[in-house]
């Protein structure tokens, strides 16, 4: 074999290997419990976007294609058109949540699937994947694409407790209010039951002196 044909040969295999590499990790899991794995091609551009799994022949087990649709704020709408195989599609919100599934899309339909509002990003997977592995509306993707919304818990228990504190704070200066007032009326019924008693006491001199 001459030096040439295998260096030729040993560049043909590098660039298959390379486009294989390309495909990208991604995973399916309900309750951190994977339920598929999938090597899936990435359409970012607008190309890729608009060509997807187009005039393909067959679609390998555990694979499909993952659309960026991040950056369009318009309502999500796929076809099938020049599509030979049947697809399942997986609408993904940012935080990678699947919010809407649509099962065995029709080859070469030009019907419009339409998501009920815009989505993330979109997993095309073959016909039956959703049946065969449970995958269901709720399940999260997991790829670098998808970023968890941060946790607002701490804060919102922050606010809690300082709305807790302040009213306690009000109610007990109610309580010490109608402490202070239920003294007051009090000492003022004391003081009106010493000058009754003061007022009986001059009457009853009074009598004796006459």
């Amino acid at each position: 074999m001459s030096k040439f044909f295998k260096i030729a040969l040993m560049i043909m295999l590098a660039t298959a290997c390379s486009k294989f590499d390309k495909r990208d990790d991604v995973s399916i899991v309900s309750d951190d419990t994977e339920k598929a794995a999938y090597k899936v091609e990435l359409a970012q551009t607008d190309e890729e976007m608009r060509t997807g799994l187009m005039n393909r022949e067959k679609l390998d087990a555990n694979s499909g294609m993952l659309f960026n649709l991040g950056h369009l704020n318009v309502p999500t709408a796929m076809w099938m058109k020049d599509t030979k195989i049947p697809l399942d599609m997986l609408f993904i919100d940012k935080d990678g949540t699947i919010f809407w599934i649509y099962e065995k899309a029709e080859p070469e339909s030009t019907k419009l699937i339409v998501a009920p509002f815009p989505a993330f990003a979109v997993l095309e997977i073959n016909a039956g994947d959703v049946e065969k592995y449970g995958i269901k509306i709720g399940d999260t993707v997991k790829h670098e694409w998808f970023k968890a919304e941060p946790k607002t818990d701490e804060p919102q228990q922050t606010a809690v407790k300082e709305n807790k504190e302040e009213n306690a704070a009000v109610e007990e200066a109610a309580e010490n209010t109608d402490e202070e007032t239920d003294n007051v009326e009090e000492n003022a019924l004391t003081d009106e039951q010493e000058n009754v008693s003061s007022e009986e006491n001059q009457e009853v001199k009074n009598i004796n002196l006459d």
